[in-house]
């Protein structure tokens, strides 16, 4: 039994970014707690390769693929079958009525050996397909069956994975979102007698608002396409429904929730959390780090501007692009340099290539990769991201403890990062300016702005490093999670 299980969904270990730092920094600075980790993932991926170096404190890494079908199972007798659906055909009408709350009530079933089937059972069975046709007849009869029938498989194909999965033993289960990992911590919860803990660095079902109302995956018939309306289709409602519920299963068990900002929580009591249960603790990094990089002279060299982050669409890079093009027209002698992996969505980053040779800014913006940053700090004169949406970025963290101001857009916790989270820390100044989202020109504005003005970008500098000192120094946020941890432990 280890002391932690992190349930973990589509992040660490094999997937870089903000969250999977933030969970490498928490594992690390913690050797004696001992960690297991359960990797959410959509299929099994030979070729995936860790992105950090396993910490010795790490006992055990379990996989659990949402969409595999390869492991169908052997088909039960058709009476089981019969019962079992039975037993279950009563709470998927009211799951499909919004009755969310059922699946808490079906939970035991689903999980017990005596009463539970296998994926051929579920998938394959005549007495399956049959349950389907009534289902479908009773609350989707307008829609098309084939659209219906994999909408159907989709949803209840990994949620049956996720069901089956073995739980290992732990003190205490902590997931990093809702969704399919909430859900298994959930489980963990009922079935292990151990405490639950939640932490949300973006609001999961808030994302999925966002991801299923613009998605093109998901079928909208014909003749919706074309009419102005607010509502969304059926089957984009019954895909936030069923996030939706798995939001509320996550924040009705777990014990405590931590979440990064004010604006979060709020996004989390709009979704069903206990406003009782939910603590505050930002992101931190080592400030003792970033405050000891040397700065060149600025006197000394052209101006550079850094965008730092992975190279993909929600980072909005091309928003980016189109304000250096603005910039040049004012300080021609400015460079700009793009700091982060490029093989995420590599059609996103021929994209922005390729936009680069169109509007004529191909040699000053330069694609540099994943790079050593604390080089690339000390070189930069300001940090730019124009991303459509952020939790609480590190890349603001550890450009402010070096002294350099950064510029983003208005979204996440980006303005209590750059001006302060309460009257005590507006005090300090902003270190940083805020833009409106998908504007190049405010952007452009920005860095302007800072560059131009040495007097600004000297008050920014300092703010910058005393806000990340008094708020945002990881020993002192650590200690705040090791407190809960040995207070939640069993």
């Amino acid at each position: 039994m280890t002391d932690v299980c992190l349930i973990l969904e589509g992040t660490y270990p094999f997937v870089a970014g903000g969250v999977s730092t933030w969970i490498h920094q928490l594992i690390t600075a913690m050797p004696d707690i001992r960690f297991s980790i359960m990797s959410v993932s959509p299929f099994p991926n030979p070729y995936r390769e860790y992105k950090y170096k396993i910490p010795g404190n790490v006992f055990d890494i379990q996989d659990v693929y949402l969409h595999d079908a390869k492991t169908m199972g052997k088909r039960s007798d058709r009476k089981r079958v019969r019962r079992a659906v039975e037993n279950v055909e009563s709470v998927l009408d009211r799951l499909l009525d919004g009755q969310w709350d059922a699946f808490v009530d079906a939970l035991p079933a689903l999980r017990d050996e005596a009463t539970r089937v296998s994926l051929a059972d579920a998938f394959e069975s005549e007495e399956a397909w049959d349950l389907l046709t009534r289902l479908y007849n009773r609350h989707a009869g307008e829609v098309s069956f084939l659209d219906y029938f994999w909408t159907f498989r989709s949803i209840f194909l990994p949620l049956a994975n996720t069901m089956r999965v073995p739980v290992p033993p732990a003190r205490l289960y902590h997931v990093v979102s809702t969704g399919y990992a909430g859900l298994i911590a959930s489980i963990a919860k009922r079935t292990q007698d151990a405490g639950m803990l939640l932490t949300e660095h973006g609001v999961y079902t808030h994302e999925r608002l966002l991801e299923i109302s613009q998605a093109t995956w998901i079928y909208t018939p014909q003749k919706e396409r074309f009419r102005v309306q607010q509502e969304l289709s059926y089957f984009k409602r019954v895909w936030l429904g069923f996030f939706d519920m798995m939001g509320r299963l996550t924040y009705d068990n777990a014990d405590r929730i931590v979440t990064l900002y004010e604006g979060n929580k709020l996004k989390q009591i709009a979704a069903g959390a206990d406003p009782g249960k939910i603590t505050i603790i930002p992101n931190g990094i080592d400030v003792d780090h970033y405050r000891s990089i040397k700065r060149k002279p600025r006197s000394a060299r052209r101006k550079a501007v850094g965008f730092i982050g992975r190279i993909v669409s929600i980072k909005d890079v091309k928003t980016f692009l189109h304000a250096a093009k603005i910039v040049l027209k004012t300080l021609p002698e400015t460079e700009f340099f793009l700091l982060g992996p490029t093989n995420e969505e590599p059609d996103y980053y021929q994209e922005c290539r390729e936009l680069t040779r169109s509007i004529g800014v191909e040699r000053v913006c330069r694609f540099l990769g994943k790079v050593d940053l604390k080089e690339w700090y000390a070189k930069l004169d300001v940090v730019v991201l124009t991303s459509l949406s952020e939790a609480q970025p590190y890349v603001i963290l550890e450009a402010n403890a070096v002294g350099i101001p950064a510029i983003a857009t208005d979204v996440g916790a980006c303005r209590e990062m750059l001006e302060g989270v309460d009257e005590e820390d507006r005090v300090l100044g902003a270190s940083g300016l805020l833009t409106g989202v998908s504007n190049s020109a405010d952007t452009a504005r920005a860095i302007v702005r800072v560059l131009t003005d040495p007097d600004l970008w000297r008050s920014m500098s300092e703010a910058g490093r005393t806000r990340a000192v008094e708020s945002y120094d990881q020993t002192d946020l650590i200690s705040k999670y090791l407190n809960i941890y040995e207070q939640m432990m069993r």
